[in-house]
């Protein structure tokens, strides 16, 4: 009899705590994997490896696949790879930066255009690049402000900014805080 009036709330916690537990994982995932990927482009690794290719669609899948490993050695992660977007972009100072907008507010999926942005990183700007993933909300009841797409998924959207200078190969990425 006691258990049933505790085994609701208990397990509404246990759900929350399984929810936030693989979130966190999802994010540091993702972050991680931009991160290691945004490094080729700051040092020019990537462009080098990339050099004849002028066509946007192919150089995101050859970010893509380098972000998440290929044949033998893939990255294990606890979310679909192939649903990452990135959108990699110039600007001319942090002050002047607009973040770039991942969800359309108004029918809560991707943005016209996100994901479909790439700038080649060259010595004077500064480099934006975004990454972001759908990801399942187990436990939607527990905290409905959780899901941001109109089918109950979360975003997880890590972005990465760095300032090269013209005389440095390139210089040593920060973290945007998240949005």
């Amino acid at each position: 009899m006691e258990f049933g009036l505790v085994c609701i709330p208990f397990f509404a916690l246990l759900g929350a705590i399984i929810q936030t537990a693989f979130m966190m994982w999802a994010g540091q995932d993702l972050d991680y994997a931009l991160q290691k990927t945004v490094r080729g482009l700051f040092t020019g690794q990537f462009q080098a490896a990339n050099s004849g290719q002028t066509n946007t669609a192919t150089l995101l899948a050859a970010l893509k696949a380098t972000m998440w490993g290929s044949g033998a050695a893939p990255t294990a992660t606890v979310f679909d790879c192939s649903g990452v977007k990135i959108d990699v972009r110039l600007g001319t100072s942090f002050a002047g930066y607009t973040p770039t907008t991942i969800i359309d507010p108004s029918t809560k999926d991707w943005a016209a255009g996100f994901g479909t942005n790439y700038a080649c990183a060259t010595p004077d700007p500064i480099v934006i690049a975004t990454a972001a993933v759908k990801f399942p909300v187990f436990f939607g009841l527990l905290n409905p402000g959780l899901a941001n797409f109109a089918d109950g998924s979360s975003c997880f959207s890590p972005r990465r900014c760095s300032a090269r200078s013209p005389t440095a190969p390139a210089a040593r990425p920060v973290a945007e805080p998240r949005r």
